[in-house]
């Protein structure tokens, strides 16, 4: 499924591997590693609920990107690609298999779950830019994901609190790459590495169009900075959770502002009236920011994922490697929904 939470600030808060649903046709082919999943984004949608007082947008998978991960490049496609670039990985970055032998998704199968997951989410993301670019003239993608600190054969020496992507400058502005990474270091106190471990992934290399206004950047916050064990459950710990929203909540205002000046303080009025019992929605226009309208992003959008749904493609599939020649499997897979948050 695809949440969406619109807001009408110039954010968008996109959360492609905070998911852990696993199809009941996919889990018991998994191996106890790969129902751990430790290499989701655990928790991730907890630190980002200050999105709705930002009034950013926010587009999130609730599927593990274990099943397929809308980070990745659609095309072309393999099973057994490198772990860090695998539409559908079959081992996790430190190299433990996520599937029972024989058990791994064959190309047909990757095909349904990319028609299923992953195009349904880049429909999403690719409408949430579009509506916003009516309103603004310039938007800021941040592409957030979370990672373990240290990951055995990935980054032996330790990933730092803050990782940003930014495909090598050319996916932003770099007074936002300075601004963000100033920010979290300052306010935070949180070490902050560029286009280090993390360059950006998919989305921020697809979508970051600069010259048009449209700004990507990959986000990757070390677990340590929020979880009290880095381990199943993976539970937040208060005071490292509220330490981190406070720093984040500082850095969006400021990215608002640079996108659209005028936001913080739009932002300061609708809070303010929420809290003197006001329902946000409906705020007087005057405290709620509206920037003049431009065409020239909406019009310049990449299109990634350029491949139509049909009715036909989303019933039965063979599974190359799982079925006896010439028969076919049934993969149980439904269509994915998507569910907005007005």
């Amino acid at each position: 499924m695809i949440r969406v939470e619109k807001g009408d600030g110039p954010l968008i808060l996109c959360l492609p591997r905070a998911g852990t649903e696993i199809h009941p046709s996919i889990l018991p082919r998994l191996s106890a590693t790969g129902r751990l999943q430790t290499d989701v984004s655990w928790r991730l949608e907890t630190v980002l609920d200050l999105a709705r007082e930002l009034d950013a947008t926010v587009v999130r998978s609730t599927v593990s990107h274990y099943v397929v991960d809308p980070d990745q490049d659609p095309s072309p496609f393999r099973a057994t690609r490198a772990t860090d670039t695998a539409l559908c990985p079959v081992v996790t970055l430190d190299n433990k298999p996520i599937y029972k032998p024989d058990e791994q998704p064959g190309p047909t199968e990757i095909e349904q779950r990319l028609i299923l997951f992953h195009s349904p989410f880049h429909d999403a993301l690719c409408r949430e830019i579009e509506r916003l670019s009516a309103r603004h003239g310039k938007l800021i993608l941040l592409d957030c994901q979370s990672a373990r600190s240290r990951i055995k054969g990935f980054c032996d020496r330790g990933l730092p609190i803050i990782s940003l992507g930014t495909g090598g400058g050319n996916s932003c502005d770099p007074e936002i790459k300075s601004l963000l990474a100033g920010v979290l270091a300052e306010t935070g106190g949180y070490s902050v590495g560029v286009d280090d471990v993390f360059k950006g992934g998919f989305i921020t290399r697809s979508y970051g169009r600069p010259e048009a206004g449209l700004h990507a950047l990959t986000m990757v916050v070390a677990q340590r900075a929020y979880l009290r064990h880095e381990t199943p459950p993976f539970e937040p710990d208060k005071l490292r959770l509220g330490r981190l929203k406070t720093a984040l909540r500082d850095a969006l205002l400021r990215l608002g502002d640079w996108a659209a000046p005028g936001y913080t303080d739009s932002r300061q009025n609708a809070l303010a009236a929420v809290t003197g019992g006001q329902d946000v929605t409906g705020l007087s226009a005057a405290a709620r920011f509206r920037p003049p309208v431009h065409k020239s992003l909406s019009e310049s959008l990449p299109n990634p994922v350029a491949r139509p749904v049909r009715v036909e493609d989303l019933v039965t599939h063979p599974r190359p490697g799982l079925s006896k020649p010439g028969s076919i499997t049934d993969t149980g897979l439904l269509p994915s929904h998507v569910l907005v948050a007005e």
